[in-house]
């Protein structure tokens, strides 16, 4: 498995950034959907990572447009409270 901290060889192409905008995309979307509630933490664990990585590749490239970004990124984390309070209802029953 890949550090998530690894700088990579080469500076990130269109393609590779075009890449990442529909990996950040598709695991959000995952989180999203994800029927099982025991699943959705795991989900959010995976996704958020992709979605900050897309973000930083954002902030050091102005030229891109990912407008969505942010606001995924608050209902990731508005998914993942609701998940852990569903989460402690289950425990306390």
């Amino acid at each position: 498995m890949a550090q998530a901290n690894s700088v990579p060889s080469r500076s990130p192409s269109r393609t590779d950034s075009a890449a990442s905008g529909v990996q950040w995309e598709r695991l959000y979307e995952s989180a999203l959907l994800e029927l099982n509630p025991q699943r959705v933490p795991a989900a959010i664990t995976v996704a958020r990572p992709a979605m900050l990585n897309r973000a930083e590749e954002i902030m050091t490239k102005p030229a891109s447009h990912e407008h969505a970004l942010n606001s995924a990124l608050r209902i990731l984390r508005t998914l993942e409270e609701l998940a852990g309070k569903e989460a402690a209802g289950y425990h306390a029953a």
